[in-house]
């Protein structure tokens, strides 16, 4: 892959969100919030390729699969006015769909094209296969590591909005903000289990949830800087101050601190 084949993507990128803007301001907040999280998502993959160290033309690839993991999402959102995909349809695979339709990949070599697919269809899946080979493995992992450590961004600067518009929340997440936490969420956080994004239920779940994380980290340099961020002390500082969320809390600091010491 070269560089003027990202820089193609790239526009096309640009090219294809701006039909989406229109005289809606709820529209174009939404799209907008999905532009600016790709093009965080691509400095991000990066610096944790780079902390891998990934050679340049694998540093392209990775960049592709930043900008294309959510490309999905803007017609989602123009069809169902909703980013939940429980609520709606998959986003990964509405994606792809565009991406195979206007043979975006048609220049990249079969492999390239296998990683890039096989990565954006993964990125949003709770779990990750035990069969991937070890050079997709690596992108698929890149991409959920980046999308994450932007997700934590995302959460941390719209929450005052999201708290403010609960009804505008409720639309393009489908769950209520709601200040409560499920039970059944906070025990398998506790517990370092994934959780499926279907199972939530408020908008405390979701904090939860994204606070748990940390055990579904793939790379070291994500690790250190969520911790170097405060990431988890922020979101934690969000939630009902609790005994059993200060408990929450310590658990999964512990974790970080630890992950990050064995690594």
């Amino acid at each position: 892959m070269q560089q003027q084949q990202l820089e193609h993507f790239k526009k096309y990128f640009d090219d294809y969100v701006s039909t989406f803007y229109g005289g809606d301001e709820f529209v174009n907040q939404n799209i907008k919030l999905k532009v600016d999280h790709t093009r965080r998502v691509c400095r991000e993959i990066l610096l944790i390729a780079a902390s891998i160290g990934l050679s340049d033309e694998q540093k392209l690839l990775a960049e592709t699969v930043a900008i294309f993991h959510d490309i999905g999402r803007f017609g989602q959102f123009q069809k169902y006015g909703t980013y939940s995909d429980a609520e709606s349809i998959n986003h990964s695979g509405l994606g792809l769909r565009l991406i195979r339709e206007k043979k975006l990949l048609a220049d990249l070599s079969s492999r390239e094209i296998k990683i890039i697919e096989r990565s954006i269809a993964l990125h949003g899946k709770k779990d990750m296969p035990d069969s991937l080979d070890d050079k997709t493995a690596i992108f698929s992992k890149l991409i959920r590591d980046a999308d994450k450590l932007d997700i934590y961004c995302v959460m941390l600067t719209h929450i005052d909005n999201f708290r403010k518009n609960p009804q505008q929340y409720l639309a393009s997440m489908g769950f209520p903000n709601t200040r409560r936490c499920s039970a059944e969420i906070f025990d398998a956080v506790m517990n370092n289990r994934t959780v499926h994004y279907k199972d939530l239920k408020t908008l405390d779940d979701m904090l939860i949830v994204q606070m748990g994380w940390i055990t579904d980290i793939n790379f070291v340099e994500t690790l250190r800087q969520i911790k170097k961020r405060g990431y988890i002390e922020q979101m934690a500082a969000l939630l009902p101050h609790t005994p059993e969320m200060k408990k929450l809390t310590a658990h999964i600091l512990r974790y970080l601190d630890e992950k990050i010491v064995k690594a």
